[in-house]
């Protein structure tokens, strides 16, 4: 379905006086269970056009309206729209207007999504009939909430009261809080002061400063009588504010410029980097910093250590360009740099994005670049590249200073690991083998699918006749698509042609460890690796024999002795965790968990709240935060003692 724009503000005066009366109830302080719960609301009816699915559940709210024919009007446009759009197509959703009685939102936390939705659309419509008419009741002062997704948008205001404390009249930011941990608001005096509002709608650093930004990892960078600073998420000055320029903070390095020169600090406050760069910039893909010194280009890792440089080029790095610990890097390369592609021809110069290898002071490893290069993280010794062959683009491997170890001569080509690399011959480009560090043949090509070695063992698969499966299968394939409604017999596929790959791990020698028996397979971890049947997703060890019971949905790898499950009962994937022995240590009734960091487990329960967990799944942290932000912020405040400015 094609959204629509919403109909605009109904400007009926009897609308608009219900909106004006509700607006100026909860503005002065009366809560929403007295304002619904008042017997001059609690039975005005409210007309709200949805959707809903097949089974009835109501998925999407269009609008709400106070009276009936509007809404009418709005679900037929809709109808209308998609039947135009979509003229052969039924529409999975289905179209209604329901009548609920104002008292039905007398719950200031909504219990569900779609009574949220309701809410807030109550509440875009208040606030619309307060900006128009103008006037607030006294004590209450209206004030801009920043967008801070950089669009020219129309923001609605929120209000705060005479001594400077929000009025929550609902989650109204909350599409904005859902992207960033924090609000930026202003007053709309001369000049302008600007604060933070948590993403619950409460005020969370008072309008006081003349620019700040929201909150990255616990901090924020705030400018305070034309000096910048970094305040926490009490509004507690953690760096004081004496520099010219500050960045936001990122994997907890803060970088600042004093004198006309930039440096970094830590979370704390000390020095890491001293101020003597003329550039200092993060480069997120790198978890490094770019870094300018006397016109020479470099980079810093966030310690503050020479990584690559100081050339006068300017370099830039490719994503995760450092290999080995820093022994070699991926660097991108212009046309104006003057650097062939190994393997090109006059007439394919500049057809390719190139890359080279650059060494510790920025310089090419080698008289040429490569159309790519890539790299694992197991056998980091052999960088898979390609070239231009021809018409065609082959791979082959490079050493880390850019000599080519192996020869362009493969359709396809994967990193090595544990010794040993997949690859496809030219002749036979959907056909894998393996080869070794000297480009032999160790596996001859004859799997479909080819993976990475790890313990020793790497999926496969080979579709045979011995893996298609039998004909007891195929007469039950058979009996469950003659009554899927609509097959017929004209457009009906071989049975044969139907996907027969079963996946299973070969060892060394090419031979199958563990048969190809599975739907799915993925590579081994710490020992195990996660399969799907035809019931679901399991665990088995290097022998092929379960360790956990095939029933669920979603299995993650192994990392420090534990693994993410998902599982399915009576509504969405749940999450848990289970230990090397097979054993459920968390049980999967989590809508969102994470691997254990620093002993703890972060999850979001079924009621949308999010907490801490130990390893063995007791309470660390409450269930008590609406946004991870929010949990990422309470988190850190604990670790960091406040410091306030005397």
């Amino acid at each position: 379905m094609e959204k629509l724009a919403p109909v605009g503000i109904r400007t009926d005066d009897s609308a608009q006086n219900i909106l004006l009366e509700l607006g100026r109830a909860l503005l002065l302080g009366t809560s929403w269970e007295n304002v619904f719960n008042d017997p001059l609301w609690t039975w005005r009816p409210l007309y709200i056009a949805y959707t809903h699915d097949k089974l009835g559940t109501p998925d999407q709210v269009e609008d709400i309206f106070f009276e009936q024919d509007e809404a009418e009007i709005l679900v037929d446009r809709i109808a209308r729209e998609h039947l135009r759009n979509h003229p052969s197509q039924q529409p999975f959703y289905r179209f209604k207007v329901i009548n609920w009685p104002l008292g039905a939102l007398a719950i200031r936390d909504a219990r569900d999504g779609f009574h949220r939705s309701v809410v807030s659309h109550l509440v875009k419509m208040i606030k619309q009939a307060l900006q128009q008419h103008g006037k607030l009741p006294p004590g209450v002062t209206a004030v801009t909430v920043g967008s801070i997704t950089g669009r020219d948008e129309t923001v609605l205001p929120a209000y705060i009261d005479h001594a400077g404390h929000r009025i929550v009249l609902w989650e109204d930011c909350g599409s904005i809080a859902s992207r960033e941990e924090s609000i930026v608001f202003s007053t709309r005096g001369t000049p302008p002061l600007h604060g933070l509002m948590k993403s619950c709608g409460e005020i969370l650093i008072p309008a006081a400063f003349h620019k700040i930004a929201p909150l990255r990892e616990g901090l924020a960078v705030a400018l305070h009588r034309g000096k910048y600073g970094y305040i926490d998420a009490s509004g507690c000055v953690v760096v004081p504010f004496q520099y010219e320029e500050a960045v936001d903070c990122s994997r907890s390095v803060l970088l600042v410029k004093r004198n006309g020169l930039w440096g970094a600090l830590d979370r704390n406050g000390q020095e890491v980097i001293a101020p003597r760069f003329t550039m200092l910039k993060h480069d997120i893909g790198n978890e490094a910093l770019r870094a300018t010194l006397n016109g020479r280009h470099g980079y810093l890792s966030l310690s503050g250590e020479l990584l690559v440089g100081f050339s006068e080029r300017p370099l830039s790095l490719a994503k995760q360009a450092f290999v080995r610990e820093r022994a070699a890097f991926i660097a991108r390369t212009n046309k104006s740099d003057g650097i062939p592609v190994a393997g090109n021809t006059a007439a394919q110069a500049g057809a390719a994005a190139r890359k080279v290898l650059v060494d510790v002071l920025g310089q090419p490893c080698a008289p040429h670049g490569f159309a790519a290069i890539t790299y694992g993280g197991h056998d980091e010794g052999l960088l898979c590249a390609s070239a231009p062959q021809g018409e065609e683009i082959r791979h082959g491997y490079i050493s880390q200073h850019g000599q080519v170890v192996i020869d362009f001569r493969y359709a396809a080509a994967e990193n090595f690991s544990e010794g040993l690399a997949a690859v496809t011959d030219p002749a036979a480009p959907s056909c894998y083998g393996y080869i070794d560090r000297r480009g032999s043949w160790v596996i001859t090509p004859r799997f479909d699918y080819a993976g990475e070695f790890r313990h020793g063992l790497a999926v496969a698969s080979a579709s045979t006749a011995a893996s298609r499966p039998g004909w007891r299968q195929r007469a039950q394939a058979f009996l469950r698509r003659t009554r899927t409604p609509g097959w017929n017999t004209r457009q009906a596929k071989p049975l044969h042609a139907e996907s027969t790959r079963r996946y299973g791990y070969v060892d060394r020698n090419g031979a199958w460890a563990i048969e190809p028996r599975y739907l799915e397979a993925k590579p081994f971890s710490e020992g195990l690796a996660p399969v799907r049947t035809e019931n679901g997703w399991g665990y088995i060890d290097t022998c092929g024999v379960a360790v956990t019971s095939d029933h669920y949905q979603e299995a993650g790898p192994f990392k420090r002795g534990v693994a993410r499950i998902g599982r399915r009962f009576d509504g969405p994937v749940r999450y848990g965790l289970v230990d090397s022995s097979g054993r459920e240590i968390i049980s999967p009734r989590y809508d969102r968990l994470s691997y254990p960091q620093r002993g703890l487990i972060t999850a979001r329960d079924e009621f949308g709240l999010w907490g801490c967990l130990s390893l063995y799944g007791n309470i660390a942290v409450p269930f008590m935060y609406r946004e991870a932000e929010d949990l990422e912020m309470a988190l850190a405040a604990r670790s960091q003692p406040p410091h306030h400015l005397g």
